[in-house]
């Protein structure tokens, strides 16, 4: 109680600065064509206040003492506009919308260059408004209220959107398979080995500049998505010269400050690198282990390090670091900018899980397979660094080069304990888990025009790389004998079972060169209007090369009992490692746990914008995209797998847009595209994620899906900082690639999750946004300042698997998809006084975590509420102090089944298959301005 009182007094202080002040806006536009005028400067004559109209003829003085004032307007080659008697009332705003005749007098050409804004909110709503294709976007400026940290937290407060394991994006309820990222105009890479998905938890938030998403087809767009795609465009050439400084720090509740478990790292571990203490010593051998002598096995055995227990602290506080420069250079009449970040942050967090599973029901009756609790502790470590170049040679001819480079260290110790009841055995285990995740684009841009900009060409060449490094994951496990209360380390005989006690290793890399140029040309038509030409060409070839090794151990003949009652470090010493009387190590690495793959993508493309009157527009458009997957592998038992999918595919797309007024539209677009299969999803690779107790597994048999797809969006602008929207989605899949669960996966064990073709499925949805600012609503001091963020998705989805599906969960949504999407955001701003809170809710509803089978339900992750409160406050020209509390709610995050078949989804009478409560995070920082 005592901080909200603490927050009504600021705000409330806040709002009596500000009692004796209005504000004065408008649009400015051409008394002839009623188009915009951009530049025209407004001015209250006997004052120092003015403002200059932006892109949408748009502007706005605060801060204006209450009286009556004479308005100024006035733009080069236009009559000069007096208004008199302008009445500016405290705490009210004032609307003043006028058109400028033409002077009669004829002017030399005169060119107003500027650089276009591009990270506000008017800007980004402006680009939303100006494109042809159905978008929803956010601004920087949007993301600063928020206390996100990174891409994933940002583009979830996007119409439409939610996160998957805090990374992976769906839109329109379709999972991150069905969605492309763009960073600018190029691929993202990917940095997953069993995900085909852009991670966006390796961007933070800080180097983006805008963010926006495309959600119906068009002839310049990628081909390959069904939900959308996503462009994230970093931060560019600045206004002005300045270095900044951010530092922020977190507590999480049940984290910081309590017992936190992490395995030895190391020398240098803070930084985030592989530091090479996990990784597999140079002198164990290459070559598979089942082909050593009794020697080898070891000496093998011995060269792995013995790091098989953790270090037990306490959790300190999230830290969070920034160096922002930018600057801003003239040389003769050509500008360069630089807009350099550097980024680190180094986060804990600890989790006490609950996790179960049944086995298939027996008249509507689950039996427990097992009960267990996992005492789980996460430490990331994030290093980050955005280097831009912009270089304006002059207003016609421009050439960026951007650089993104992100580094991303994610350490997880579980401790599992509770008891299996169909292998009657009580655990005691250990998981060690150490993955690092990596990022390098690189990119030359390029935009020219001619002809009076009739005619423009823009290009872009890159390169990208990632590589995710998994050295060393470890999992133990000992049991108790329940006749003498003793623990024993289980060891199998026999052949190693790598999960219960093993270490597994691998690597991805993958490289990529990309290329593409956009020719745009202006026809003059005889009643005024331009058709607008537009082609281009894309390139790129992708190459991903994977290795993975799987080492377990067993007894030998002979092992001696009383090491398995010691210790794991006991057990592990180099003494009991031999082929007489100890363990030793059993290689289980197989022939198709490596494979090779390159992917080459040749698209071209040409539309056509013509407009059919002075108020319906018609983009028709064609892509044309040749594209070949290779992967190269093996089966089990060495049989060459050898894969080559050519794919050669012609995409439609139509986009019609009626404009009502200049505040009003209507748009309607149809486009076909498609999604392929990811290399992991074609590699017969199978992983065991111990989590989960889940085997995935790929199959080369997997084609390339075809989508319809059909929208309509209603859009109003009052204000060009406002928007009102409505739309409608249809999407048809023919053969959609499909998560199933292997027939004969034996329950008690874990299960075998598959990649496949399904007959068909079909998603629909209504999407409604409103971004819209309260002053009107009542002459409320408080409602002045305010603003209101609301959007929500509406969305239904079916797929029919077919004859694929035969005892698989058949006409159900889409794996991922919610029925509803909610985000609400309040935003209260005092320009007077620099003062801003905050207040942001989401929500999302029941969906398809894992699909089940035949007497095994789907388990679906339930909706939690999430309420976040954010605050910012300036204090002088330099200080902005900024804080909040994220998740106030706390609510359980929840997966279960319905198994009795009731359809309730009751969290207290149905099957938990894991709980756990993420925890209340307060943070507090502040940014300096340096320079």
């Amino acid at each position: 109680m005592s901080r909200l009182l603490i927050f009504a007094a600021i705000i409330f202080a806040s709002i009596q600065s500000f009692a004796q002040s209005g504000i004065v806006r408008g649009t400015i536009t051409d008394a002839k064509n009623k188009e915009t005028l951009i530049g025209a400067t407004v001015k209250l004559t006997g004052t120092q206040l003015g403002a200059a109209t932006d892109i949408n003829g748009f502007f706005s003085i605060a801060k204006v003492p209450a009286g009556k004032y004479t308005l100024e307007i006035t733009y080069v080659s236009y009559k000069t506009e007096i208004i008199e008697n302008v009445s500016i009332e405290a705490d009210k705003v004032t609307e003043v919308n006028t058109a400028l005749l033409e002077a009669a007098a004829t002017l030399q050409e005169v060119r107003v260059v500027a650089t276009r804004q591009t990270n506000t909110e008017v800007s980004v709503i402006s680009e939303i408004k100006a494109s042809q294709n159905i978008v929803s976007g956010i601004s920087s400026q949007q993301i600063a209220r928020t206390l996100d940290r990174d891409a994933a937290q940002v583009v979830k407060r996007v119409p439409g959107i939610t996160i998957v394991g805090d990374r992976f994006i769906n839109i329109r309820g379709l999972n991150q398979r069905y969605n492309n990222v763009m960073l600018h105009n190029a691929f993202t890479p990917s940095m997953e080995t069993d995900v085909k998905s852009f991670s966006f938890d390796i961007i933070p938030s800080s180097q983006i500049d805008r963010l926006l998403v495309f959600k119906s087809p068009a002839a310049d767009l990628p081909g390959e998505f069904a939900g959308g795609v996503v462009k994230i465009f970093t931060k560019n050439i600045p206004d002005q010269t300045s270095i900044t400084f951010d530092y922020s720090t977190s507590f999480r509740q049940g984290t910081t400050f309590g017992d936190f478990d992490q395995p030895e790292q190391g020398k240098n571990y803070w930084m985030g690198f592989n530091n090479g203490y996990q990784s597999i010593p140079s002198s164990f051998p290459n070559k598979n282990l089942n082909f050593a002598t009794p020697a080898e096995l070891e000496l093998a055995g011995r060269a792995l390090r013995n790091n098989w227990t953790t270090q037990r602290t306490s959790a300190i506080p999230d830290q969070r670091y920034s160096l922002t420069g930018n600057f801003k250079l003239q040389a003769g009449n050509v500008k360069i900018g630089n807009v350099t970040a550097l980024t680190y942050s180094d986060s804990r967090t600890a989790f006490e899980i609950t996790r179960k599973d049944f086995n298939e029901s027996n008249n509507d009756v689950q039996s427990v397979i097992y009960n267990y609790n996992d005492a789980q502790s996460n430490r990331n470590i994030r290093v980050g660094v955005l280097h831009n170049w912009s270089v304006r040679f002059n207003e016609n001819h421009s050439i960026d080069f951007k650089n993104l480079y992100n580094q991303l260290s994610n350490s997880s110790t579980v401790n599992r304990t509770g008891r299996n009841l169909e292998s009657n055995f009580s655990p005691d285990s250990y998981s060690f888990d150490q993955v690092y995740r990596g990022i390098y684009t690189g990119q030359l841009l390029g935009k020219h025009e001619f002809n009076n900009d009739k005619t423009v060409v823009d290009w872009v060449v890159g390169y990208n790389n990632a590589y995710r490094d998994q050295p060393d994951y470890r999992r133990y496990r000992s049991d108790l004998d329940e006749s003498n209360g003793q623990r024993t380390l289980y060891v199998p005989l026999g052949t190693a079972a790598a999960f219960f006690l093993g270490r597994f290793s691998s690597k991805m890399n993958e490289q990529a060169v990309t290329g593409g140029v956009n020719l745009t040309h202006k026809l003059a038509t005889k009643n005024g209007s331009d058709i607008e030409l537009k082609v281009g060409g894309y390139y790129e070839d992708k190459s991903r090369e994977f290795k993975a090794r799987n080492l377990g151990y067993v007894r030998t003949s002979r092992t001696n009992p009383d090491i398995l009652s010691g210790s794991i470090t006991q057990l592990f010493q180099p003494q009991n490692i031999n082929n007489t009387d100890g363990i030793r190590i059993d290689e289980q690495t197989n022939n198709s746990d490596s494979y090779d793959a390159d992917n080459s993508l040749i698209a071209f493309y040409g539309s056509a914008n013509i407009p059919l009157s002075k108020k319906f527009n018609m983009i028709a458009g064609v892509r044309y995209e040749a594209n070949t997957q290779q992967l190269k592998s093996a089966t089990i038992n060495g049989d060459p797998i050898n894969v080559s999918f050519p794919v050669n595919k012609l995409l439609p797309s139509l986009n019609l847009t009626y404009n009502f007024s200049e505040k009003t539209l209507i748009r309607a677009a149809y486009g076909r595209t498609l999604n392929r299969p990811e290399f992991r999803e074609l590699a017969p690779f199978a992983f065991y994620d111990f989590d989960y107790n889940i085997v995935y597994k790929g199959n080369p048999d997997v084609q390339t899906a075809n989508v319809d797809n059909f929208d309509l969006r209603y859009e109003w602008y009052p204000t060009p900082n406002e928007v009102v929207s409505i739309a409608g989605f249809y999407k048809y899949f023919t053969n959609p690639i499909e998560v199933i669960v292997v027939p004969g996966a034996g329950s008690g064990g874990a299960k075998t999750f598959t990649f496949a073709n399904a007959k068909s499925s079909v998603s629909s949805g209504l999407e409604l946004e409103i971004r819209k600012g309260l002053g009107s609503l009542a002459p409320s001091p408080i409602l002045q300042n305010m603003s209101l963020l609301f959007n929500a998705a509406l969305i239904f989805s079916r797929i029919k698997l077919g004859t694929l599906g035969l005892g698989q969960s058949d006409d159900r949504p889409l794996q991922g998809q919610s029925p509803y999407i909610v985000n609400v955001g309040l935003n209260y701003n005092n320009p007077k006084s620099d003062f801003q809170v905050n207040v942001l809710y989401n929500v999302i509803g029941r969906r398809i975590f894992a699909a089940g089978f035949e007497g095994y339900p789907d388990i679906y992750e339930m909706p939690r509420n999430v309420l976040d409160l954010t605050f910012s406050k300036a204090i002088g020209t330099r200080w902005t102090v900024k804080g909040g509390v994220t998740d106030i709610l706390n609510q359980t995050n929840v997966l279960l089944q319905n198994g009795n078949g009731d359809k309730k989804f009751d969290r207290n009478n149905d099957q938990l298959i894991q709980t756990y409560r993420p925890g209340r995070m307060l943070q507090l920082g502040f940014s300096f301005r340096i320079l």
